[in-house]
């Protein structure tokens, strides 16, 4: 699924069906689900943006017609929306239900920007992701897939996590939403390795900024391509190897 972002308001939606979950059925005809990826712009009808469902403040129920993709996000337009602290900080991977339900509507999602991200199998052969050294379930399929077929994700990615349904780890314990990792949005591993070589360099980032848009006409690392972040971080480690030679 696209990270679920209104482009005219900036707020979070979350479309959601009239099933108790609010799963999205992969059968509807009007949803091209097998063809929509993260950063996918869509046209999604919805029965009104104030039409709250559950405890969570982006939930949306959809119209059941057509969903259209309509075009495709760059990763610059994410970071307005990156924040540093993580929802309900004062709580670790779950969160208490009854804790959520008394200040309903909340938030429950956010993109974050990590830059040393690892997964791993748990012991029930379940995925996770490492975020503020809590242990996540992942659930996004694209990450899912590449997993499986044995391929790494990059260290540095922007997350969107969510929160799950509510669930009882033991029957006589109150029910939790447990923060799960929705979306990953693998960035390049030589951006963070730019960010290290500019402050070696004591690059501003106004000389930073200043020099790719003379050199490739961007204003930012994060609009870069692979082979343009290779060929920056070369320069900026040649000027660091000629600064650091003794004469």
């Amino acid at each position: 699924m696209p990270l679920p972002m209104c482009a005219q308001s900036g707020r979070w939606i979350r479309p959601v069906s009239s099933f108790y979950d609010g799963r999205i059925p992969t059968e509807n005809r009007h949803i091209p689900v097998h063809s929509i990826g993260l950063l996918d712009i869509l046209q999604i009808p919805v029965c009104g943006i104030n039409d709250r469902v559950g405890y969570e403040i982006e939930n949306v129920r959809y119209a059941n017609s057509a969903w259209e993709i309509i075009g495709k996000a760059e990763i610059v337009d994410l970071l307005k929306y990156r924040e540093v602290e993580l929802l309900f900080p004062q709580y670790g991977k779950s969160i208490p239900y009854e804790y959520l339900q008394t200040r309903s509507p909340v938030r429950t999602l956010q993109l974050v920007e990590i830059k040393s991200f690892s997964c791993h199998l748990d012991s029930q052969g379940k995925w996770r992701g490492v975020v503020a050294n809590m242990e996540l379930s992942i659930t996004d399929p694209m990450a899912l897939a590449k997993l499986n077929r044995g391929e790494a994700i990059s260290p540095h990615c922007f997350l969107c996590l969510s929160l799950s349904q509510p669930f009882r780890k033991e029957i006589s314990s109150p029910p939790s939403c447990y923060r799960l990792i929705a979306g990953v949005i693998e960035l390049l591993p030589e951006l963070e390795l730019i960010t290290q070589a500019m402050e070696r360099l004591s690059w501003s980032t106004e000389q930073g900024r200043k020099y790719l848009k003379e050199k490739y006409g961007k204003s930012s690392r994060y609009q870069l391509t692979e082979a343009e972040a290779r060929e920056f971080l070369l320069f900026l480690n040649s000027k660091i190897d000629h600064a650091e030679t003794p004469y």
